[in-house]
């Protein structure tokens, strides 16, 4: 046995799987066999493998039967066998369980429309869940080939990671569904789906350097949902060719199933060939969609594929890596939307959620991107936004600095050398500097990966040099000396240039010392930036409409973050954003939304009522202007920002005629795009009573996409009587509401402005049933909201109460929402009466 608790032996390495597995969906059982094709490096005297939550019935090797015991503890299972160095087969038969747990090979469910429950199979088994399946070397290093067999009712549908190649009735009625053999993979990405479901026709998309090779692509799906596929089938097609055509290499297997799941507590899973999603983030009708709602479909349709190159044909070694497949792909989805759907303006998107990893990073309880790594379970803390969005910004700031086709020809060198294998992070930055000699890449991409925080990019005049420095930017005072490699680019009048800030301080000569200087020009570095008076000055009502869109974005976003740090006063940030008043950019508003979302928890009472007026001083001639009816030529972006204004003036702005006007598009939805019927279903719950509360549940019982299910369930959390938010609590607890979307209204409850302290003290007291009823990776979603909690005496109770009541698998996010909430406390308490004060003025 090895003494790592956590990594197998390497004295026995799995090159092959043949497994066949018989699922019993009534009674939630499975059993199995699996051959294993072993290569025995040197001689042992038993073999340890991964098992968990399986009855062992028989093992096998070589042909004879062999003695094993599970050890519970390592989630192992240990043949006595001893065997000299060459090739060797293990046989294991095996019975499971189909769990509730949502991982492993799992149940979901779903009623049909003569209300009948129907049971489906399916799987997830990301870091380490494989081993409750069947028997394996559950690492990701471990790669093999597997040959799966699924024998099934004659009316179920069976898919897994390869194409389906024969189908052979038995003798007991049941069909024996044969698979092609996989590349060599990783465990993790292993998936098979079994349930009465249906798919799309398959379509043929074109593979990369054939004439005439092509891939399947299907969605598969409860039955009546056809109608739902297409968008999504549109975006596969587009990213399959793209992805090609980027990597320059050929879509890696042989089919592309697309599984949407009733059931399923991460959004999306990228197994090979046979990826599953949450029905809501692949299945819509684009008719009565939101952009967002459509743009978090193509989002993760398009991340998923990604990962069939960037994550499945070539894979970290151990889960420290993790973060480099989730942040590439993140990078490559926003890049791939981009193309498929320039109009929605991806990046500048892409700029509000690198956003709240900043937020994250500002704390002191941030962590690095990357770290060591000794459990599986360690590698759950990295998914989250400094993976995702901060580790997606980075990759975007170095292929900015170095230009797209040298970052590409990069990448393109790192996939073509590691192919079918397993890396660590370096081989990444050594494959792009190999591209691009002239930067030092990896020296470059360890100050960012290996340290915590970012910095803070100060800007001055010296004469005609402008000075550049560095700190770490924190809510909190701190004397960090951190340094890191930063790649700028300038703007000085018609000059544009790119340094690189390598140490605490540089000058650059201006080209135009009495022009406007922008610092992190095109907004792509992961600064913060920091300009003194003279600088400033020169970003007046004149330059700003010169500026890019996610430029004024970050002044906007950069103003606000200035003030939960304790260095701008709220008020004097509300006369700042007096100055984009005339501002038509989506993406400007949406940081001005959510500062003035902000401002507004640090008052009550006369302030609050003086606040909300102030907001519709701002925002109501900005909606009069854009007018409440869609023009012919408005563009997506245009119809949301008609609806973000809406919302802030009407709930924000307490604005009784856009309530009303918003209670009369309800009444008709079909009348009206489907940006104000979005807005108009939060503005009515956000003013609503116990008749709208009514109106929504039955728009979550009876709505026509998963989009709209949704958008009425979250909504119940928005109600402002506080009998109606603790029914919504209720419900969520309740079957009625599915696992895994039951975090997020829970979330939506204690963020309630006027209620969240008792949604809050409800969560309280049902704490054992949350973690109880909760796929294990959302119980801290419950928990994030906690941090707009503010006043302090639910400051002292939230932060009591986490200390004796731990979330052992977010701990790290954990510690970050309380210092989050500490922050909030601090600003509120700051600035709550010099903000009244200037209010009353």
């Amino acid at each position: 046995m090895s003494d790592d608790p956590y990594r197998l032996p390497r004295s026995v390495l799995p090159t092959r799987y043949d497994l066949v597995l018989e699922p019993d969906l009534g009674a939630a059982r499975f059993s199995g066999q699996v051959t294993v094709t072993l290569d025995v490096v040197e001689a042992v005297e038993r073999l340890v493998l991964n098992a968990d939550e399986l009855e062992i019935d028989e093992v096998t090797v070589n042909g004879a039967a062999a003695t094993h015991h599970l050890d519970a503890a390592t989630e192992r299972l240990v043949v006595d066998a001893a065997l000299g160095a060459g090739p060797a087969t293990m046989t294991i038969a095996f019975t499971g369980t189909l769990n509730d747990k949502l991982r492993g090979w799992y149940r979901s469910t779903f009623r049909g429309a003569d209300g009948t429950e129907h049971v489906i199979a399916t799987s997830q088994m990301q870091a380490t869940d494989c081993r409750r399946a069947f028997p394996c070397w559950d690492e990701p290093d471990f790669k093999a080939v597997f040959a799966v067999t699924l024998v099934v009712e004659p009316h179920l549908l069976a898919v897994s990671n390869g194409a389906e190649v024969g189908r052979t009735p038995r003798a007991d009625g049941r069909h024996e569904v044969r698979f092609s053999e996989t590349m060599p993979m990783s465990t993790y990405l292993v998936a098979f789906v079994v349930g009465p479901l249906a798919t799309t026709e398959a379509e043929p998309v074109a593979l990369l350097g054939s004439d005439d090779q092509t891939v399947p692509l299907r969605i598969v799906h409860v039955p009546g949902k056809e109608h739902l596929t297409g968008f999504g089938i549109d975006v596969a097609r587009f990213a399959i060719d793209w992805y090609q055509r980027y990597y320059g290499l050929p879509y890696p297997t042989d089919t592309c199933d697309m599984i949407a799941l009733p059931d399923f507590a991460a959004g999306a899973m990228e197994n090979l060939g046979c990826i599953t999603y949450r029905e809501n983030l692949l299945l819509a009708d684009p008719a009565v969609s939101t952009q967002s709602e459509l743009q978090n479909i193509a989002d993760v349709i398009t991340h998923e594929l990604a990962h069939m190159w960037f994550g499945d044909l070539v894979t970290m070694r151990w889960w420290n890596g993790i973060w480099l497949n989730e942040a590439f792909a993140t990078f490559m989805e926003v890049a791939c939307c981009d193309a498929y759907r320039p109009d929605w303006q991806r990046w500048t998107s892409f700029g509000l959620e690198r956003s709240l990893a900043f937020e994250v990073d500002s704390l002191a309880s941030t962590r690095s991107v990357e770290y060591p790594v000794e459990a599986p379970a360690d590698a759950d803390g990295m998914f989250d936004v400094l993976t995702y969005q901060k580790g997606g910004a980075l990759l975007r700031m170095l292929e900015q600095y170095l230009g797209e086709e040298g970052f590409r020809a990069g990448v393109n060198r790192y996939l073509r050398t590691h192919a079918y294998g397993n890396t660590e992070t370096g081989d990444l930055w050594d494959a792009i500097e190999a591209m691009n000699p002239d930067t030092p890449v990896r020296r470059l991409m360890d100050s960012w990966i290996w340290q915590p925080g970012y910095p803070l990019v100060t800007a001055r005049l010296d004469g005609a040099d402008l000075v550049l420095a560095q700190q770490r930017f924190a809510f909190g005072d701190t004397d960090d000396p951190s340094l890191w490699v930063v790649p700028l680019h300038l703007r000085n009048g018609d000059d544009e240039r790119k340094v690189l800030l390598d140490g605490a301080e540089l000058r650059v000569p201006l080209a135009h010392p009495d022009a406007a200087v922008v610092v992190n020009a095109g907004g792509h570095g992961f600064v913060r930036v920091g300009y003194d008076a003279a600088l400033r000055t020169r970003l007046d009502a004149t330059t700003l409409p010169t500026l890019s869109t996610i430029e004024r974005y970050n002044l906007v976003d950069d103003a606000w973050n200035e003030v939960v740090a304790g260095r701008l006063g709220a008020a004097e940030l509300l006369d700042f954003l007096d100055a984009f008043a005339d501002d038509r950019d989506l993406a400007v508003w949406q940081a001005m939304a959510a500062a003035l979302r902000g401002v507004g928890r640090l008052v009550d009472g006369d302030a609050h009522t003086a606040f909300r007026r102030r907001v519709h001083a701002l925002a109501a001639p900005a909606l009069t202007d854009l007018g409440w009816v869609a023009a012919a030529d408005d563009t997506d972006l245009t119809h949301k920002l008609r609806g973000v204004l809406v919302s802030l003036v009407a709930v924000l702005g307490d604005d009784h005629d856009a309530q009303s006007r918003c209670r009369a598009i309800l009444a008709e939805p079909s009348a009206s795009h489907p940006e104000l019927v979005a807005a108009a279903t939060n503005v009515v719950a956000a003013t609503g009573d116990a008749d709208d509360f009514e109106r929504l549940l039955d728009g979550f019982r009876t709505g026509a996409t998963p989009q709209e299910q949704l958008r009425c369930l979250y909504a119940l959390g928005e109600l402002p009587d506080e009998a109606l938010v603790l029914r919504a609590c209720e419900l969520a607890l309740s079957d009625e509401v599915r696992t895994m979307n039951a975090p997020f209204l829970l979330q939506r409850c204690i963020a309630n402005r006027h209620h969240g302290a008792a949604a809050w003290a409800f969560v309280r007291r049902a704490w054992p049933t949350i973690v109880e009823r909760m796929p294990a990776n959302l119980v801290v979603r419950v928990a994030d909201p906690a941090k707009l909690l503010n006043t302090p005496e639910v400051v002292a109770d939230v932060q009591s109460f986490f200390a004796e009541h731990p979330i052992p698998q977010s701990a790290k996010t954990l510690d970050q929402v309380l210092e989050r909430q500490r922050v909030n406390a601090a600003l509120r308490a700051r600035d709550e009466g010099p903000l009244s004060a200037a209010l009353d003025g």
